[in-house]
């Protein structure tokens, strides 16, 4: 796949951009687990939406290769609801070299162990992070009591030595959302954990995609990528965004996967998805985001950040 806009060629007569959403809602939980607070993959092509609910990262890896290698000819946007990136500045405090999102989660998949069994040693690695930017309070935090060290503590610190927020969550806060820092690790709406264990996955799905994996908006550009041919395109969805119906009884958490696959789908088919890819930003605001920060999809554009 290329970085250009899309050309139109071998493109669906409705004039979508892609012909399957696959969305998933992670989890960084230590043991298996289904139902709320677990792993959900909703899928859905042009009938209604497929859902699994793996018990394992490992069962929900192997469930994602399943489906895009049986849909490798296919246009595939693949939702995810962790941050692909991280504030601008980090992989430099790091000391890291090469494009600053690829060199972090190199970083990351060297650093996560992750078993069978769902066992993992994000708090660990974490802590090691925080060690090596040399800031002891964060900028990680959130943790247990007894996973509490030196270099992790339970309650979020007083400054950061790189920005607690990056630009497209501080936009959704413009508009009256309330997203988390992916420093956060533990609490109601984190997303830390998930992050530290899925990207090591999603350079694992990259891997074995020989190279028609694009990661929007880092190797495709703020536009709106070239899928011809078929191919995967990673983007960081948020459910909370989008409207949700939740039955009674029924987990809330398949419900977001479920409905939120749908709207990308019906934002698609409206002809309003590649303007998603392609918001406005002005630089320099622009190059951190493609270089290291990423962007939710579907995120407001606004005024400029200062």
């Amino acid at each position: 796949m290329s970085s250009r806009k899309h050309s139109g060629r071998d493109q669906p007569a409705d004039g979508s951009l892609f012909d399957r959403y696959v969305v998933v809602d992670w989890s960084a939980r230590n043991s298996p687990s289904t139902g709320a607070d677990s792993i959900w993959i909703a899928e859905l092509g042009s009938h209604d939406v497929v859902l699994s609910n793996p018990s394992t990262r490992w069962a929900a890896v192997e469930r994602l290769n399943t489906v895009l290698d049986r849909f490798s000819d296919r246009r595939v946007l693949l939702g995810v609801d962790v941050s692909l990136g991280y504030p601008d500045g980090t992989a430099q405090l790091l000391g890291l070299t090469g494009a600053p999102w690829e060199a972090m989660w190199g970083l990351i998949a060297d650093l996560i162990e992750d078993d069978e069994r769902n066992r993992n040693n994000r708090f660990e690695v974490a802590a090691e992070l925080n060690r090596r930017i040399g800031d002891e309070s964060g900028p990680f935090w959130g943790c247990p009591a007894a996973r509490a060290g030196r270099y992790l503590r339970p309650t979020k610190p007083a400054t950061f030595a790189v920005g607690e927020f990056r630009a497209t969550e501080r936009r959704l806060q413009e508009v009256g959302l309330h997203p988390a820092s992916n420093w956060q690790l533990l609490g109601v709406g984190s997303v830390g954990s998930q992050t530290l264990t899925l990207l090591p996955a999603l350079a694992q799905l990259r891997t074995h995609r020989h190279g028609r994996f694009e990661v929007w908006p880092f190797t495709t550009g703020l536009d709106s990528p070239d899928v011809d041919g078929g191919g995967v395109v990673v983007a960081e969805v948020w459910p909370t965004m989008f409207p949700v119906d939740v039955d009674a009884g029924a987990v809330k958490d398949e419900a977001q996967v479920r409905d939120t696959a749908r709207a990308l789908q019906a934002a698609d088919l409206r002809g309003e998805l590649a303007s998603w890819f392609a918001p406005g930003l002005p630089a320099p605001e622009a190059a951190h985001v493609v270089a290291e920060e990423g962007w939710v999809l579907g995120a407001p554009e606004g005024a400029p950040l200062r």
